[in-house]
């Protein structure tokens, strides 16, 4: 029911253009996301193999229900005792109907009823970490995505207002040249400034409008839906707790799921290397059966029995097909127990390469901070200058210029090391989203 609800909610917000933040963005994609479905759909393979195991353990039961009419009767011939001619006596009746029911109860199997269960439970463990995985997969995603979008806005900012100083420039080149105070070349020099802004202005509003599409589509919402997305990328953070770091890599949900499938795999390869061994079960079966001689439904022959016993079905040779079976299971589950090893491996790489890169990313982010309070003060010095006539209107511009760029370097640090930190809360096995 909450759910639901939320699902309701965050769909009204789609509706109506309104904001999205990132915690509804990640809402919005655990329910609509088409990267959910493929966990969900092997979590019901894993449910159906779970109740098929059980009922190998449960009995079985079937009923039968035969009707016959006789067109051709079955004859046999004695001889007359009288002519010695031979004479015809029918054995089959007009009509015959038959019932029975069967029940089958699995006494001893070597194992292989037990090995099922403990492979579907297995399995089902495993299919629930993977949807885990899963969830904590798209809280990544959607981060990543959603602060592309608040980096590429910022990058947009940034390349406006780079485009307006140079025009402004451009314009009081213009008049100062008119008025005799600069050269044609210097006002060349201007133009050329201002018209390098124009193609990096067009790539940043083209990277932000991509990287919008690329989020709707993810959260599942149509890519012509109006959203605002909400949020500055520099109020996120990222706490992250590398302490014993290394024992919680080992817990991560996508370990567990190889862990689980390895045992699932395994308990399938107990199932048809004992396929070679008898299986011992017990029967219960009721038959009634009626017959006549008329049409008209007149019995003549009405009985029923009920047995009950043991059967020992006992393999004998099937040419190699039961020991090629347990070869194949066998082979796909040291194939499991190898991928669960490399992914193990694998895992401390992942960990120990997102804690370089979140080190490398703060030292990236704490330079262009450097350079963006450098600028601001070159930028401010050029201004004083500017008003004393002491530098030229190129060389302010410059400074200006040089604070911008130095502005979009700092949200690409920022965005590097927001996902740097989140992928590294990843590796640990935690929720990339700490709030």
């Amino acid at each position: 029911m909450r759910h639901t609800t939320v699902l309701i909610a965050l769909l009204a917000f789609v509706t109506i253009g309104n904001a999205m933040t990132l915690e509804e963005a990640i809402a919005l994609a655990k329910q609509r996301s088409l990267a959910q479905q493929g966990p969900q759909l092997d979590k019901i393979k894993t449910q159906g193999q779970l109740v098929e195991a059980w009922s190998n353990a449960l009995p079985q039961i079937e009923g039968q229900v035969g009707y016959q009419r006789a067109i051709k009767k079955g004859k046999i011939f004695f001889p007359n005792p009288d002519t010695g001619n031979p004479m015809p006596l029918e054995l089959d009746q007009n009509n015959a109907l038959s019932a029975g029911v069967t029940l089958n109860q699995p006494l001893f199997t070597f194992g292989r009823v037990a090995a099922g269960l403990r492979g579907a439970k297995a399995a089902t463990r495993a299919t629930e970490h993977a949807i885990n995985h899963q969830d904590l997969k798209t809280e990544l995603d959607v981060m990543q995505r959603f602060w592309g979008v608040l980096m590429m806005r910022d990058v947009v900012k940034a390349r406006e207002l780079s485009l307006q100083v140079s025009d402004s420039s451009l314009h009081r080149a213009e008049r100062m040249r008119d008025l005799g105070l600069l050269s044609d070349y210097d006002v060349l020099r201007v133009r050329v400034q201002a018209q390098n802004q124009r193609p990096a202005l067009d790539r940043a509003r083209s990277d932000l409008t991509l990287a919008e599409l690329a989020l709707k589509e993810y959260i599942g919402v149509p890519i012509d839906t109006t959203l605002n997305f909400e949020g500055q990328l520099d109020s996120y953070s990222i706490p992250v707790d590398t302490i014993a770091g290394t024992m919680r890599i080992s817990n991560r949900y996508d370990l567990e799921a190889l862990r689980d499938m390895a045992t699932a795999q395994e308990n399938l390869y107990v199932i048809y290397r004992n396929a070679r061994y008898p299986v011992l079960a017990g029967q219960m079966k009721y038959a009634w059966q009626w017959q006549n001689e008329d049409w008209d439904v007149n019995p003549r022959n009405n009985y029923s029995s009920l047995y009950a016993g043991v059967n020992l079905a006992i393999p004998i040779w099937s040419s190699g097909a039961v020991h090629g079976k347990a070869l194949q299971y066998r082979a796909d589950w040291r194939r499991a127990e190898w991928t669960l090893a490399q992914a193990e491996r694998g895992a401390r790489l992942q960990y120990e390469a997102a804690l370089k890169d979140l080190e490398t990313s703060i030292e990236n982010e704490k330079a262009a901070k450097l350079a963006v309070e450098l600028s601001e003060q070159a930028r401010s010095i050029a201004q004083t200058k500017f008003s004393q006539g002491q530098v030229t209107t190129l060389e302010m511009d410059a400074a200006q210029l040089d604070e911008l760029t130095a502005r979009v370097s700092l949200a690409d640090a920022t965005y590097r090391r927001l996902s740097a930190g989140a992928e590294l809360r990843m590796a640990l096995g935690l929720s990339p989203n700490a709030n």
